[in-house]
């Protein structure tokens, strides 16, 4: 049947709808492939790329730390260690089993493994597991790669301490760990992130961004299943090692010091304490050594100590529950600068530039010890001296160390610093002349120690006593009373310092005024050996410099009578006289000074000694510390002996004990 005009004509249009459609389509498909291949074409092949090319960060070596004559303190090693890719566990069909199987492997809790992998981190970078794992262990996982998709078994960088340094100025170096969220917060902007480990404690911390070099990256091939098929060095980066750090600490002479504080600590064992029926427990104990002309220190030891090498790797828990056990007696802490103790009479050389400054004193001025000091408010309530000395005057006083000299100082150092009118009166301005004078040594802040951690001890002032004892209903306890000032006196009642800020006192005294802050960092080095930065000498203050936000400052002859009279300390009469017996103390003048700070009813006192040599041209400062480790000149100056003997390559003689403060 022919076909009509009117059906071939609607023919004809369908099939020019049809091309239109079928041209709109593949232009349509033409302008998807032009945008996929040309427009977003880098993107896409960036995307694949990533798919198939896998970055693994290469952590790089932290940089050493050496001694002041270059011997290593600190180096590196690689351990073998197991790292494993969050989106890789992701994709376990059994993951609770794979990780359970892992735990077991690696003696970790399963927990423990979940919340490393399960963090807000970028899904395709290896996070560590555990470092420093068994060999066998190890070879198992790599040899199984197939078994374990999902891990790593690799070698990377811990510390290691050799020469047996792992129990040497543990609290100096200081150890590593995984990075806190805390941690993170302050240093997300550097490049830090989640897993990350980084310096904990001592210059490890506080020398973090110099010790820390800059990692690398390794690419490799892999396939569907993110096995790796070939390394792709072209897109790899090596790692850059950290900054190397010279510390002022003289190896030799920081194993003398503890080797000498531990002797001085079972020296205070065997003495009785007689006062409260038991031998002295002396749990604790602290020097420090420093060079008064620059701040440098030479030795810092804090007993107990612990073992850094039980960090690497990660310190196992029970381990970490034993060092903050306090039957432990807290040995993470560095009693040098975090021990805040009375000074006892170590602090009568203020006492003595505050008599001689404000009260008219010179070292002739007289007095007299019958044992006990009764003057006005003390009558009925006599405070006593631990001798009988009879006629004495202000260096004889300090010589041997009378405590009725020094209670009677500061009895009228409290008349004359009280306001006029009513003392208890919140408006009266005392003028805490001893307080002021303490404060201009050093005493009450921070020293500035390149540690992290420090504490900044404490001077007693009538406006502190108000302030700490403000919800106590009792008024009395927050009036200062003349028995306050009279404690300060003699280094007692609220009074604390740190070991390391009695060593800056006793720089002050051996500079004739001058004291620097004391520092650990000697020079940075590249790995390389090149000099990055030196740390100078930086004056914190000085006795006999009226420029000083105190407004106040000792004579220079005033100061002078405080050293000549620390140098009869170690002689005759001194309270350390009989422990320097035999020390060549006309060649090599010694001066210090002993003291024994009462902790309390029922508590053994602690011992000090703090002295400079030689006294002509003072080197060395030394500073010892034994908690309730008895009396000064007992305990702790047989330690500065030992290690004045080191210092000036004498012959080691027994620890001598002397009688008094």
């Amino acid at each position: 049947m022919p076909t009509s005009p009117q059906h071939k004509g609607g023919m004809i249009h369908r099939f020019t709808v049809f091309l239109l459609v079928l041209a709109l389509l593949m232009g349509t498909l033409v302008v998807r492939l032009w945008l996929l291949q040309v427009v977003q074409g880098a993107r896409y092949e960036e995307m694949a790329s990533g798919n198939r090319i896998r970055e693994i960060p290469v952590e790089a070596q932290r940089g050493y730390i050496m001694d002041r004559n270059g011997s290593k303190m600190v180096v590196n090693r690689l351990a073998l260690s197991i790292t494993a890719t969050p989106d890789e566990y992701k994709k376990l069909e059994n993951r609770e089993e794979r990780v359970a199987e892992l735990a077991g492997l690696l003696g970790m809790e399963p927990e423990a493994i979940v919340r490393k992998l399960e963090q807000d981190l970028p899904q395709h970078e290896p996070v560590l597991i555990k470092k420093d794992i068994d060999p066998s262990v190890w070879f198992f996982i790599r040899e199984r790669q197939q078994d374990f998709a999902w891990l790593q078994a690799v070698e990377l960088p811990v510390r290691d301490y050799p020469q047996g340094e792992e129990t040497r100025a543990a609290h100096i170096l200081g150890y590593l760990g995984e990075i806190t969220r805390e941690q993170l917060e302050a240093l997300r902007d550097k490049g830090y992130k989640i897993g990350d480990i980084v310096g904990t404690s001592g210059v490890e911390a506080y020398y973090e961004d110099m010790l820390r070099g800059k990692n690398g990256v390794y690419c490799v091939e892999v396939d569907a299943l993110g096995r790796s098929l070939r390394r792709l060095d072209y897109l790899s980066r090596d790692p850059e090692p950290g900054n190397n750090l010279v510390l002022t600490l003289d190896r030799d002479l920081q194993r003398v010091a503890e080797e000498s504080l531990r002797d001085g600590i079972r020296l205070a064992r065997s003495f009785y304490d007689k006062e409260n029926e038991c031998s002295y427990p002396a749990p604790a104990g602290a020097v420090v050594v420093m060079d008064p002309r620059n701040g440098e220190v030479l030795a810092m030891a804090s007993e107990p100590t612990f073992d850094l090498s039980e960090f690497v790797g990660g310190i196992d828990e029970d381990k970490w529950a034993q060092l903050n056990d306090p039957s432990s007696h807290y040995p993470l802490n560095n009693r040098a600068i975090v021990g805040q103790y009375p000074p006892g009479s170590t602090f009568k050389p203020i006492t003595a530039l505050a008599a001689l400054t404000w009260l008219g004193c010179s070292p002739y001025t007289p007095f007299q010890c019958n044992g006990e000091f009764k003057e006005g408010e003390f009558k009925d309530y006599p405070k006593r001296c631990w001798g009988e000395h009879g006629h004495i005057d202000l260096r004889n006083g300090l010589i041997q160390s009378c405590d009725v000299v020094f209670y009677t100082l500061g009895y009228r150092l409290y008349d004359m610093s009280k306001p006029q009118g009513n003392p208890a009166s919140p408006g009266s301005e005392w003028n805490n002349l001893l307080q002021n004078m303490a404060r201009l040594a050093g005493l009450g802040d921070f020293t500035g120690i390149d540690l992290p951690n420090e504490f900044e001890g404490r001077v007693p002032t009538p406006q502190w006593k108000r302030d700490f004892n403000i919800n106590n209903p009792n008024p009395d306890y927050r009036q200062w009373y003349p028995g306050d000032t009279v404690n300060l006196a003699v280094g007692q009642g609220d009074v604390l310092v740190t070991p390391l800020q009695l060593a800056v006192v006793f720089s002050a005294l051996a500079n004739g005024g001058p004291f620097y802050r004391p520092h650990v960092g000697k020079e940075i080095l590249t790995w390389q050996g090149e000099r990055v930065k030196e740390f100078a000498a930086e004056k914190l203050g000085d006795l006999t410099d009226p420029a000083n936000p105190l407004g106040i400052s000792v004579k220079p002859e005033d100061v002078q009578v405080v050293r000549e009279a620390l140098t009869g300390v170690v002689r005759g009469k001194g309270t350390a006289a009989g422990t320097f017996s035999g020390f060549p103390v006309d060649s090599i003048k010694v001066a210090g000074k002993t003291g024994t700070a009462e902790m309390g009813i029922g508590k053994s006192p602690t011992a000090w000694f703090a002295c400079y040599a030689p006294g002509d041209d003072p080197q060395y400062v030394i500073v010892v510390m034994v908690e309730n480790g008895g009396h000064g000149g007992m305990v702790a100056a047989p330690v500065a002996r030992r290690i004045l003997e080191h210092l000036y390559g004498l012959p080691y003689s027994p620890m001598l004990p002397s009688q008094g403060d």
